[in-house]
């Protein structure tokens, strides 16, 4: 199961996990949005977290996911 840390989230991509490939984006043990990759789409972001979509892809961008 690999894990970064980027931009304050946690980031994990479980290995045997449903496609699309994809990471777990969570902020504060929180889950805060599912991001394809290396496309950038995103599967799913909380309603209550809307306001860090922009954050949330330079930090996959900087742990060299998409």
């Amino acid at each position: 199961m690999p894990r970064w840390k980027s931009g304050g989230y946690v980031i994990v991509q479980y290995a045997t996990d449903h496609s699309p490939l994809h990471v777990h984006v969570y902020l504060d043990g929180t889950l805060l949005a599912k991001v394809e990759v290396p496309l950038g789409d995103f599967l799913y972001i909380n309603s209550q977290y809307e306001n860090h979509r922009g954050r949330v892809i330079p930090a996959l961008q900087a742990v060299g996911l998409i």
